[in-house]
């Protein structure tokens, strides 16, 4: 027999306590009824959804399931959206040269911010002749000079038509951005001399067109190539390319051409960077050390 301490307890709790041993069987049962009445209420609940589901409300069912299933985008909306625009071909220009010569000059506008032609393929189409083919990049929304230099022929050539070819997109990310950090050249003391001033030759016209370049980004450039416009009045009367070995940060170079025709006064010139800044073999990079290569 244990001995048990009853100490400080009230009347009240030494009655509470008497029911509670006395009546804790009858307790635990009342639970037990609870839990299996409440357990069956949520069978039965869950029983009624069944059948709502997949007898009563089975047809509207399938066609909401049918209706979620279906591909709410319209794909071909989709392609069309993210398909770069065609490029705009504008008139192609003649000018004839010393000796059946011809150079043909064609402006083709790439109207894609994001979009850039990785390389196409083109060729003038003279009646029945044709040129060889070339093959130039387009930067996104560049107005870019596509060229046919020194073509020969023993026809006269008044007029051509460009046709391009194989062209190959590719999209690129903030090219606004960073054509305004890189294409940053200066042009200064452009001077034309006609055949007479130049004095190069006396068989033959020849003018010279000079001027200064300033890289003012501050990237190195391998070989940039530029374009050389003649105009007189909006009308184009030469054309040619060239490109330097190198040209720094913050260099400057004096850079003198002959054009073999006769310029006449009032001839201006134009110059105008024709390099590909997507493509980083035209960048001149650093060691480890931080000198130039």
């Amino acid at each position: 027999m244990s001995n048990i301490i009853y100490d400080n307890l009230s009347d009240k709790e030494l009655k509470t306590g008497y029911w509670y041993v006395t009546h804790r069987v009858l307790l635990k049962k009342i639970g037990i009824f609870a839990l299996a009445i409440v357990s069956g209420g949520l069978l039965i609940y869950g029983a009624i959804g069944l059948i709502n589901y997949y007898i009563v409300d089975r047809s509207q069912n399938l066609a909401l399931e049918a209706d979620l299933a279906k591909n709410k985008l319209d794909q071909n909306l989709l392609a069309e959206i993210n398909k770069p625009k065609d490029l705009q071909i504008l008139e192609t220009t003649v000018v004839e040269g010393a000796g059946g010569s011809y150079d043909l000059i064609t402006e083709v506008i790439n109207p894609n911010a994001q979009w850039a032609v990785e390389a196409v393929d083109y060729y003038y189409v003279f009646g029945e002749d044709k040129s060889n083919v070339k093959n130039e990049y387009i930067l996104p929304g560049q107005e870019k000079f596509l060229l046919f230099l020194n073509y020969k022929s023993n026809k006269t050539i008044s007029s051509a038509n460009i046709v391009l070819e194989n062209i190959k997109w590719k999209k690129v990310a903030d090219y606004g951005s960073l054509a305004e950090k890189v294409l940053q050249f200066e042009f200064a003391n452009e001077k034309v001399l006609s055949s007479k001033k130049s004095g190069l030759s006396a068989e033959q016209a020849v003018a010279n067109v000079s001027f200064d370049i300033l890289n003012k980004s501050p990237y190195n450039f391998v070989e940039p190539r530029f374009i050389v416009f003649l105009t007189r009045g909006k009308q184009p009367v030469g054309v040619t390319q060239f490109s330097v070995d190198s040209l720094l940060s913050g260099e400057s170079r004096s850079q003198s051409i002959n054009f073999f025709q006769d310029v006449s006064s009032g001839t201006t010139v134009s110059i105008i960077p024709d390099i590909n800044i997507l493509d980083s073999s035209v960048f001149k990079g650093f060691d480890n050390t931080g000198k130039l290569k």
